[in-house]
């Protein structure tokens, strides 16, 4: 990747669901609020858990044409071209014994390739979600016997499964693994070293430019890493507590257009001079 791709020196990279998308789509106001943004030097950055396929129409409903960081950071690619820019894969020997530990648990499963994902025949609602998105879906899993490398596995469920899964994950997979929850319901096992922080630092020193002021924007654990190393913090009302704590402007849910709010204030005139004071 190099300079000429069109990176401007501001970014705002946001995560999608609970933060920006409202009822699986983007609200046509949130679209609008983009489009200023863009015209007004800002690069849109999408950093999601979904594969790219299952990104793509939001990434372009909001005209955010950049690499996105997708599979929750274990992969950067170009929506526009599907090339990737940036992966990192779990050895199939780990992917089994992340499946071997959980498969047997009532939660579905379902384990990221090439843009592709499996589950089992059983994992009803994951086949109809993945249906819905038109997005490659195999209901092939019948063991936790898998033979190649995987981006990405999640679990969900009821929560105090998913919590209960991840206490044993954790305490069997320990320098393995990233484990992370992308909500109370969903539990995300990821390559080691693998979050859309560390990503996200891939894609800053992939774009060429020196100096980048970054806006991040996320409401779940899975945006933690993410936000910290974000010049500017923004969360959602409802994000979880965390998040909450460390945000330095705290925004509308998707459910009220947030997004409008936080274009609002970056097109305001006191942050564009913060901005240029730090440039």
């Amino acid at each position: 990747m190099k300079k000429d791709l069109s990176f401007t020196d501001k970014w705002i990279v946001l995560d999608l669901d609970g933060t920006v998308i409202y009822d699986d789509r983007v609200p046509r106001d949130v679209a609008r609020s983009a489009e200023l943004l863009k015209s007004s030097g800002w690069s849109l950055i999408v950093a999601t858990g979904r594969i790219l396929a299952g990104a793509l129409r939001h990434i372009r409903s909001l005209g955010a044409l950049w690499p996105a960081i997708v599979y929750d950071g274990a992969r950067v690619m170009d929506p526009k071209s599907g090339a990737v820019y940036f992966e990192r894969r779990m050895p199939a020997d780990v992917a089994r014994e992340v499946l071997k530990l959980g498969f047997d648990f009532p939660l579905e499963v379902q384990v990221y390739g090439d843009e592709a994902v499996r589950c089992r025949p059983s994992d009803l609602l994951s086949i109809a979600y993945f249906k819905s998105l038109d997005v490659k879906l195999e209901p092939v899993l019948l063991s936790s016997d898998i033979k190649d490398d995987v981006f990405r596995i999640l679990y969900f469920g009821k929560p105090a499964l998913v919590a209960k899964l991840k206490g044993m994950l954790e305490g069997s997979l320990s320098g393995k693994v990233n484990i992370t929850l992308a909500g109370d319901d969903f539990l995300d096992v990821l390559p080691l070293g693998t979050s859309k922080g560390s990503a996200l630092a891939e894609l800053k020193k992939l774009s060429g430019l020196n100096d980048v002021y970054v806006v991040g924007v996320g409401d779940h654990m899975n945006d933690l890493e993410m936000l910290g190393i974000c010049d500017f913090k923004v969360a959602p009302e409802d994000a979880v507590s965390d998040i909450l704590e460390m945000a330095d402007l705290v925004i509308p849910p998707a459910s009220r257009k947030g997004f409008c709010a936080l274009a609002d204030f970056l097109l305001s005139r006191d942050f564009k001079i913060t901005v240029n004071g730090r440039c």
